[in-house]
């Protein structure tokens, strides 16, 4: 069984707050984490899942919780019901005692339009990813936290850059991480869209059957814009819906953990704009499924897909590892007037930041750099240092205008 390195941040944390939330897209290994936390800590585990009691859940809140919560509770896949929600912060409100409830769910139920209660100040949220490579292979070491404090420089690449490519395929899914066999891993990622627009996306909010398609159909084409920058008047065009059908039908594929969109770095926070965010996949599995990419075609052809799904292997990695790092980090991505861009500014509470250029090329040149050159001019003093992950096997310091910057193995995330 694989180890993930979340269940440790939370029981920790379920020793700290009365509530616990943990969000994830389906599949991704929410519920074996929860019923292993179940069993360790003597909590009582329910699934939503279930019909008899989703239906008391949903028909009864108050006689759900008096029956199942005489004991700390483990409730998987709470979006089904959010009747709960107000029943729960009843619940905590009359009892102080820690890690009362320990909640699961597949949608970001915050955005659920059924929802009116939000349990601010009572629970304390953590989002479960598809496993990361650094669980799999089970590496001692966080990236994040080694970027953060400068200790990277003595790690070892031990991946070659085909094991790359291949992981990059493969994606984090627990139920086909094993599998290396191109067409079932294809039966299963058809089925998981299908059964996320087709059911999923339906019970969260009940939309027509031709308007399913239609997300199914934007759903493609945001593969194609895959650690791009997102233009909605162009998506809407090539849909023929406008821009406002275009935006909700984005945020609920994020609301969904489909897809992730992050905004631009500006070192005024006002000026981070919506307008110029990016958008990656939550899973690199997926996304090369959505764009027919296998790994002999995928190294063959080394256009715009191979660099996008390059840039969303290291954006996946990353953004599973700060789950639980020591350094609670935001994601953004730069892009001046002039249009010099660093693929991810990775910001900590601090305000400190780091630059990480995605490169496939095992030769960087100091042209490759040039945008993080102007993300350091701009931030100054909050500027640790700049990365860049690339196709290379060896750590390597690059120098441009003044600035030392690293040239990291892509292998150290595979």
């Amino acid at each position: 069984m694989i180890t993930r390195n979340m269940i440790t941040k939370l029981s920790e944390a379920l020793t700290k707050f009365r509530i616990i939330m943990l969000n994830g897209p389906r599949q991704s290994g929410k519920t074996t984490v929860v019923k292993t936390m179940a069993k360790q800590l003597d909590m009582q585990y329910v699934t939503l899942d279930d019909p008899t009691a989703l239906s008391l859940a949903t028909d009864d809140p108050a006689g759900f919780l008096d029956f199942y919560a005489q004991t700390p509770l483990v409730i998987d896949e709470i979006q089904f019901a959010p009747e709960l929600i107000a029943y729960i912060k009843i619940k905590v409100d009359n009892n102080n005692t820690k890690g009362q409830f320990l909640l699961t769910g597949s949608a970001d139920f915050l955005q659920m339009h059924k929802v009116t209660e939000s349990l601010a100040g009572r629970m304390v949220r953590y989002n479960l990813y598809p496993i990361a490579n650094a669980e799999l292979y089970n590496k001692k070491y966080n990236m994040i936290d080694h970027l953060f404090s400068g200790e990277f420089k003595s790690l070892k690449n031990k991946t070659t850059k085909k094991q790359v490519l291949n992981n990059i395929i493969r994606g984090g899914y627990p139920e086909i991480i094993t599998h290396d066999d191109d067409e079932f891993r294809g039966d299963w990622f058809d089925s998981y869209i299908s059964a996320r627009i087709q059911k999923d996306i339906q019970e969260y909010r009940q939309i027509s059957l031709s308007k399913l398609r239609m997300i199914r159909k934007l759903l493609q084409l945001l593969a194609s814009y895959d650690a791009q920058l997102l233009n909605y008047n162009t998506l809407a065009k090539k849909l023929q819906i406008d821009n406002k059908t275009v935006l909700s039908y984005v945020e609920l594929l994020q609301a969904m953990y489909i897809i992730k969109i992050i905004p631009s770095y500006h070192v005024n926070t006002a000026l981070r704009v919506v307008k110029s965010a990016k958008v990656y996949f939550i899973d690199t599995g997926l996304a090369s499924y959505l764009l027919n990419m296998n790994t002999e075609n995928l190294f063959i052809h080394k256009d715009g897909k191979y660099g996008g799904l390059i840039e969303n292997f290291v954006y996946c990695e990353l953004i599973k590892e700060a789950t639980y790092s020591q350094n609670s980090v935001e994601f953004h991505h730069f892009r001046d007037l002039r249009k010099k861009e660093v693929d991810l500014v990775l910001e900590n509470r601090d305000g400190n930041i780091i630059g990480v250029e995605v490169k496939g090329k095992s030769n960087i040149k100091s042209q490759d750099v040039k945008g993080m050159v102007k993300l350091a001019e701009a931030t100054k003093d909050k500027f640790l240092t700049g990365i860049v992950f690339y196709g290379g096997n060896e750590i390597r310091p690059i120098s441009v205008e003044g600035h030392l910057f690293y040239c990291l193995p892509l292998g150290l995330l595979s």
